[in-house]
């Protein structure tokens, strides 16, 4: 081995231990479970179980979006140290659990998705998958993600050992996938409280605690990031209404094959928020140039990536459908150009909210989501194939990033070079100020006292 071989090998090994490859590599990981689960539907269930399954997927994806973001961001920012904050997200925590897959329930079930028994383990799977969310994110928070992929591992092999021991004994059916979903984010959740640092697995009594000031920044984040999957649910029900459960079924086999892409993108985007947080006293001309930078490349890797998927289908393909249906090509590669328009907004957005611009990051959110969404149900309804679904899903995103850059983060830089304007009013937000009561001004890094704790316990 020569010399110069060993200085490569170690920015390698330092590369591949990262929290940035970590946060990769767990978000990938995290979704394994759902990819493994929706190829057997699609093997044991065809095109049309398939994309039903997909459907309520989808909205438990959407009910954990809105805890997470509410929740998980905000434990993530926020000095979730302090007593009444502390107490603020716990009762936010076991109030959304609640709240949410009650309310997917009642809906999918009073439309006739769910058959009675199927709505009540459907209930279960959600209220599971929002709790273990949040543990997730305490995990995140510290910046421990590769522990995450012990979690996600657990949760996988007994998702999958559960569907296999069900589909023994009985007929494989809708609800054998959600007893599968129950049992991995049980043991997924026993799992990660295992995991979390001793000082984050405490519980605080709820008296005094300050939800209010815990919403004042949740309740944007949880609104912001539910838009992307209320994005993906309202495109399943327009597929649905306009050309039945196998066409969206077909959707999302191609989007299940391109996952490796799209998961890269929110893998990273995960990590971006908590180095955006961290590296909260960095002017933020320096952030937006490493958020333009990244936006790059995981704008081309994306693409590339999925171009080289769409490439392989007919070979790789019936892996993922079997032998009851094949993967649109066209679809395929609609999906990698999706993947590809998200990473030109998804760390603009992320450096937004760091910085307490949750109001004007959901703006722009709620604008891309009109976007995408009113041009499918206009072009579905004067004859658009199904096929070409995520192609017009991809124009939002790109809308987004755009409407990001122009009408949010430029402003605050200009509010920075402005000489009577100082740092802390340039970069204030009356949401985020507030709740920090932590903060020391000695540790600016991660925003304050909370932040700092988490990089003195990640690894």
């Amino acid at each position: 081995m020569t010399q110069g071989s060993l200085p490569r090998l170690g920015r390698l090994r330092s590369l591949a231990s990262s929290h940035a490859a970590g946060a990769l590599v767990a978000q990938v990981w995290q979704a394994a479970a759902s990819f493994g689960l929706q190829v057997a539907a699609a093997h044991l269930l065809g095109a049309r179980g398939l994309g039903e399954l997909a459907l309520c997927l989808g909205v438990i994806i959407l009910t954990t979006a809105v805890t997470s973001g509410f929740v998980g961001d905000a434990l993530t920012v926020l000095d979730r140290h302090d007593r009444g904050l502390r107490a603020g997200l716990q009762w936010w925590a076991g109030v959304l659990a609640l709240l949410g897959p009650v309310a997917a329930t009642v809906t999918l079930w009073s439309f006739g998705v769910l058959e009675p028994a199927e709505a009540a383990w459907f209930c279960v799977a959600a209220a599971l998958f929002q709790v273990e969310e949040v543990a997730r994110r305490l995990l995140m928070a510290t910046l421990r993600f590769w522990r995450l992929v012990v979690v996600d591992s657990v949760a996988l092999v007994v998702a999958m050992v559960a569907l296999v021991v069900v589909s023994a004994v009985g007929t494989v059916a809708l609800g054998t996938f959600f007893v599968a979903i129950a049992a991995g984010q049980l043991a997924g959740l026993v799992v990660a409280i295992a995991l979390a640092p001793a000082d984050e697995r405490r519980l605080v009594s709820l008296r005094g605690a300050r939800i209010r000031q815990v919403a004042s920044f949740g309740g944007w984040r949880g609104a912001q990031v539910s838009v992307n999957p209320g994005v993906f649910t309202a495109m399943r029900v327009l597929v649905i209404a306009v050309a039945g459960g196998a066409a969206l079924g077909q959707v999302e086999a191609a989007r299940i094959y391109v996952a490796p892409a799209i998961l890269a993108i929110q893998g990273i985007g995960s990590y971006l928020l908590a180095s955006y947080a961290r590296d909260r006293s960095l002017p933020l001309r320096a952030l937006v140039a490493r958020a333009s930078r990244s936006s790059l490349g995981l704008a081309g890797g994306a693409l590339a990536l999925g171009v080289l998927l769409w490439a392989v289908a007919p070979v790789v393909g019936p892996w993922v459908t079997g032998d009851s249906f094949t993967l649109p090509a066209v679809t395929v590669l609609g999906w990698a150009v999706y993947a590809a328009a998200t990473a030109t907004l998804q760390p603009f957005v992320s450096l937004a909210a760091a910085r307490g611009r949750q109001r004007a990051a959901l703006v722009v959110r709620l604008a891309d989501a009109f976007v995408s969404l009113a041009s499918l149900a206009g072009l579905l309804a004067i004859g658009l194939p199904y096929q070409a679904t995520p192609f017009v899903l991809a124009v939002g995103p790109f809308v987004g990033g755009l409407l990001t850059r122009s009408i949010v983060l430029a402003p605050m830089l200009r509010e920075q070079r402005q000489p009577q304007v100082t740092s802390s009013t340039s970069t204030s937000d009356p949401l985020v100020d507030a709740p920090l009561v932590g903060a020391r001004p000695g540790n600016a890094d991660l925003g304050g006292a909370r932040l700092g704790k988490a990089v003195h316990h990640a690894r």
